[in-house]
């Protein structure tokens, strides 16, 4: 595919002005499978666009600084992203057997939560690389991607195509009032999401036995959320009591989310597969997100920096070999 993406941005500040997201020839983010060497240890992070960072440069997000800073511990690294914007697991199922598991990866990394809150069934952006609808993942990403099919052209080979301005819509902070939901709202709203926690639970568990079956070790993260029960250090302002959609506020919508991240707590526990907890280890900070769930360059760092400490430990003790 070999795809590249200027994005021209002038409307969001926590974003860089320019960015350059390029897709290499498998339709990842990251570096050509022909410079994967037997020696390196092969790492692949699935998501959606949280882990994708469509807005965030080719050197900015945190899968790429994830392998930088595995190199810069020893480690022969070679890291791809194919994190999908709007993916969730049933997408990722979809990905994880049809492409990645073919790809012989050592480790995969899956961020999942956000997408699959109030899920049932794949969503449009799950739907699109269903088995058979496309001879191979080149065609799926090049027909169907965000990334890619803003202004398709006839020309083969490299294709540099331009995009003004950021489609994720920044969160202004200042100037909203407070908003209290009543205790009623938020049990119902609680309860509701018990549906779909349990089909969510099978999901991943498809995700961890198929990896093992693959002699790939999967490490699993749960969904960081800017609002909560915390106060912003960087504005003050109460991210509990911050209004979200209609009806919402934002302790509502962390304890929803907390509900699918205890899935992911619980079954790693059960399964003995290695977790990140990152919802409780980046901080809430507006600092470190653009919205809710999107990461600034500084959250990216910030994610890098978590994920890597628990990666080496994994690294070390079931792949040694790869340590220089």
């Amino acid at each position: 595919i070999n795809q590249q993406l200027n994005i021209d941005n002038s409307i969001n500040p926590k974003l860089d002005s320019a960015v350059i997201h390029t897709r290499n020839s498998i339709g990842f983010r990251g570096p050509e499978l022909s410079l994967r060497s037997p020696s390196s240890l092969s790492i692949i992070t699935m998501g959606g666009s949280t882990t994708a960072c469509h807005f965030l440069g080719d050197d900015k997000t945190w899968p790429f600084l994830l392998g930088e800073y595995l190199k810069a511990h020893g480690k022969d690294v070679w890291l791809n992203n194919a994190g999908l914007d709007g993916h969730s697991t049933f997408g990722h199922e979809i990905l994880l057997n049809d492409h990645v598991k073919q790809l012989h990866p050592n480790l995969v990394v899956f961020l999942t939560g956000i997408n699959d809150i109030e899920s049932n069934q794949p969503s449009f952006h799950d739907k699109l690389n269903t088995k058979g609808a496309y001879p191979d993942f080149k065609h799926f990403i090049f027909e169907n991607s965000e990334v890619l099919n803003l202004a398709l052209n006839a020309v083969r080979g490299w294709r540099a195509q331009k995009l003004v301005n950021t489609g994720n819509k920044m969160i202004d902070l200042k100037g909203s009032e407070s908003r209290v939901v009543p205790d009623a709202i938020m049990k119902e709203r609680l309860r509701q999401q018990e549906q779909y926690l349990l089909p969510y639970r099978k999901r991943l568990l498809g995700l961890i036995d198929t990896c093992i079956a693959n002699s790939t070790i999967p490490v699993m993260m749960t969904q960081p959320f800017l609002f909560g029960t915390a106060v912003d250090s960087a504005t003050g302002i109460n991210f509990s009591t911050f209004p979200l959609g209609d009806n919402s506020n934002g302790q509502l919508e962390w304890q929803v989310l907390e509900r699918y991240n205890d899935i992911v707590r619980s079954l790693c526990k059960e399964k003995n597969v290695c977790l990140v907890d990152l919802a409780n280890l980046l901080p809430k900070n507006s600092l470190y997100f653009y919205d809710n769930v999107h990461y600034t360059n500084a959250g990216a760092v910030k994610i890098a920096e978590i994920v890597s400490e628990s990666l080496n430990k994994v690294i070390a003790e079931k792949f040694s070999v790869f340590i220089k």
